[in-house]
């Protein structure tokens, strides 16, 4: 698989995922890398790009039992089965996409977003949940999900494999592939198409602008970013 530049990432990064699809679309791509509609942000208003880091969970068979709290952290670890091992690959212009089998467990939360954004991640993409949503805005930290929880992921859902091949909220995604969010969902561009479609989404959005900035002077709107 061709890896993706950095000038081909800095292009995306000028660009809207509107136009990143627009470009998939005109060379025969329609619908192929959208993923699902019931993957949203958290919040509204932020934009990312980068690169995939593939995670795959899997639903647990285990059952707990009744015991002190303190006895249950001490178990904690034990039971997470290794969901954590995709902290192992936090790094900068790095998306972690993980395949949560859209279960009710609580993969990401206020605490391991903040330290992959210590680490330079870009975000993060969830088939499944995230808790302390709250908490995780008020960071700003980017995170795409299918289902909001306040669950933790000890006893339904345990580690699967890492850094494969995946299929993320109906969307086949490989490690190295670039990963778009922003208000309207998660676009995945495969790496080895990435600098022909930044090319052409760049030529798209300036198309779009000129249009627009034309239809913004005829009303009398002041310019702004998305027009200049």
């Amino acid at each position: 698989m061709t890896d993706v530049t950095p000038d081909v990432l800095a292009k995306l990064r000028l660009v809207r995922p509107a136009d990143a699809s627009d470009a998939l679309d005109s060379i025969g791509f329609v619908d192929t890398f959208s993923m699902d509609p019931a993957m949203r942000p958290l919040a509204f208003g932020q934009r990312m790009v980068g690169l995939a880091q593939t995670y795959q969970l899997v639903p647990s068979d285990r059952v707990p039992l009744e015991t002190t709290y303190d006895d249950y952290a001490k178990r904690l670890r034990e039971f997470a089965d290794g969901w954590f091992r995709f902290q192992e690959m936090f790094g900068p212009d790095g998306v972690s996409v993980i395949d949560a089998a859209r279960t009710r467990a609580g993969v990401l939360g206020s605490a391991n977003t903040l330290s992959g954004k210590i680490k330079g991640m870009q975000g993060y993409v969830i088939d499944g949940a995230c808790r302390d949503s709250y908490e995780t805005v008020l960071e700003e930290i980017p995170v795409w999900c299918t289902v909001r929880s306040f669950s933790r992921v000890e006893w339904r859902i345990k580690y699967g494999r890492m850094n494969e091949e995946i299929v993320c909220a109906g969307v086949r995604v490989r490690p190295g592939d670039v990963i778009m969010g922003d208000d309207d969902g998660i676009l995945v561009i495969p790496a080895e198409r990435a600098a022909k479609v930044a090319d052409r989404a760049m030529d798209i959005l300036e198309r779009d602008k000129k249009s627009r900035r034309r239809m913004y002077e005829q009303l009398g709107i002041p310019l702004d970013d998305t027009v200049r």
